[in-house]
């Protein structure tokens, strides 16, 4: 049986609050690197869901961040469990979601939408994604044979959301990286399945 052993994130080491999604986030640095604490606020599941679901991306082969469980501390008060990534797209890399890649494309698209964005299509996401190049190479660890395209990799992704219940796969539950030092945009490696697992 596998452990999953718990960080210990100190509420003191806040650095920058994270605005995007529903749920209560910080950026913190550790050790010159860049975490991400996501809050398990309301008894869901959401961190050990977010570690498992990392861990069958591992088995798959799946480009993906990796996830800790975490516990939120303010000195020796323990104020609630969570989950810690580390930043997918330190500088220089940008980062852009999906609802940027699809406003880029169609200038009526409706970036701000939170939900029922009809305009979210298998259609549009897949003429997105065919004009990425596939992950970096730090994120392909595993990766089955024949998996090559950006388009095989994010077809991966739903297949695994497929497979762990992830209702979440929203417009901006997908990105690119762009790598100016290549000149390439390329697909993120899966991110954020808090969702899954019922």
């Amino acid at each position: 049986m596998a452990e999953f052993p718990t960080r210990r994130v100190d509420r003191s080491q806040f650095h920058l609050l994270e605005q995007l999604g529903s749920k209560r986030k910080f950026w913190f640095v550790e050790n010159e690197r860049r975490l991400l604490f996501k809050a398990e606020d309301r008894g869901t599941g959401d961190d050990w869901a977010e570690v498992i679901a990392c861990h069958l991306c591992r088995l798959l082969g799946l480009p993906h961040v990796e996830y800790e469980l975490a516990l939120e501390c303010n000195g020796a008060q323990e104020l609630g469990p969570g989950a810690i990534c580390e930043n997918m797209a330190p500088d220089p890399l940008q980062l852009y979601l999906g609802n940027e890649l699809l406003l880029a494309r169609d200038p009526q698209y409706p970036a701000a939408q939170r939900f029922k964005v009809r305009q979210h299509t298998v259609e549009a996401v897949t003429g997105i994604v065919l004009t990425l190049e596939p992950p970096a190479g730090s994120w392909l660890v595993g990766v089955p044979a024949g998996v090559r395209s950006a388009l095989d990799f994010f077809v991966g992704y739903i297949m695994l959301d497929a497979w762990i219940a992830n209702p979440d796969r929203h417009h901006e539950n997908w990105a690119a990286i762009w790598h100016a030092s290549e000149n390439k945009m390329r697909l993120a490696p899966t991110f954020d399945h808090a969702a899954a697992l019922a």
